[in-house]
């Protein structure tokens, strides 16, 4: 049996301006009529759609401006629901929705303390400008939230840093370039690569990130990139990596914080429609949502 542990707050992020493949755009609409999320009513949880953030005036302005104002608007969101003492989860679109997801959510704590993140994603997604190969932002989310990279996204609703290094880690990378890997390791940031997971297992992973970003922190969130399971799981988004975590392995571990009274708020991004198979990450953005936010009784 399923018990109710939260009402979750969602908003929507259809936007795919970041990426190279926009398709994610059309996540979080296909989400909202979903039957696996009136199935997870049936289960117990309760749930409501705030808003949806979209792309505005895209023929006028630049990606950066767009994405600029896209955060922005995320981040009152997420900061008003945050400030209401409601648990919140972001549907993405793609993952430079982190920038508004986690500006918004530190706005409201950081007089508190500082914020701790779990960065469950098959890339680092930790480029700057300079370092980018192809200039997509989201490749660059995490540097941002971390106070590296352009300013306009540095400075979501205010300029200082939303992260602290010691305060982040990774799971389940396995595709990256020199310069993000250089900028997360100068700054000590705490990597589980894929083939640690492997060797550890997920759940003791877990157990160890949860203890990074709660050690000083007043609370933390988890973003998790539908990318980070393996494509037999999860065949639907833009940049699939092999190799990666399986979907109930990824569900099973994240019971480990479906209880956690210091989770702000969590956040799935970059499901595809138009790349699924079968519904299967359809169903999985679902399954990841109940794991976060139910548990067995």
């Amino acid at each position: 049996m399923l018990t109710k542990q939260r009402t979750i707050r969602l908003v929507g992020y259809a936007s795919g301006v970041a990426a190279s493949d926009s398709g994610c755009a059309k996540g979080p609409l296909v989400m909202q009529s979903s039957p696996f999320m009136s199935e997870l009513k049936e289960k117990g949880l309760n749930f409501q759609w705030d808003t949806v953030i979209s792309p505005k005036d895209l023929l006028n302005q630049s990606p950066l401006s767009v994405i600029t104002q896209e955060s922005q608007d995320l981040a009152e969101a997420v900061s008003k629901i945050v400030q209401d003492n409601h648990f919140f989860t972001v549907i993405g679109g793609d993952h430079s929705a982190a920038i508004g997801t986690w500006s918004g959510a530190h706005a409201q704590v950081q007089h508190r303390g500082a914020m701790g993140l779990i960065w469950i994603d098959a890339h680092l997604d930790s480029h700057t400008p300079e370092t980018s190969p192809t200039g997509n932002i989201h490749g660059m989310p995490l540097a941002c939230l971390l106070g590296h990279g352009n300013p306009a996204l540095t400075s979501i609703l205010n300029d200082v840093p939303k992260l602290k290094p010691e305060h982040v880690c990774l799971i389940g990378v396995r595709s990256y370039e020199v310069g993000e890997e250089e900028l997360l390791k100068k700054l000590n940031v705490r990597i589980y690569f894929m083939d640690e997971v492997d060797r550890r297992g997920l759940k003791e992973v877990m157990k160890e990130a949860i203890e990074i970003v709660n050690a000083g922190t007043v609370g933390f969130g988890i973003t998790i990139d539908v990318d980070s399971v393996d494509p037999v799981d999860a065949p639907g988004t833009g940049v699939s990596e092999p190799g990666g975590i399986r979907a109930k392995e990824l569900c099973d571990a994240l019971s480990l914080i479906s209880n956690d009274s210091r989770l702000i708020g969590a956040e799935i991004v970059e499901f595809d429609p138009h790349l699924d198979k079968g519904q299967k990450t359809e169903k999985l953005v679902a399954d990841l949502l109940a794991a976060i936010t139910l548990s067995s009784a």
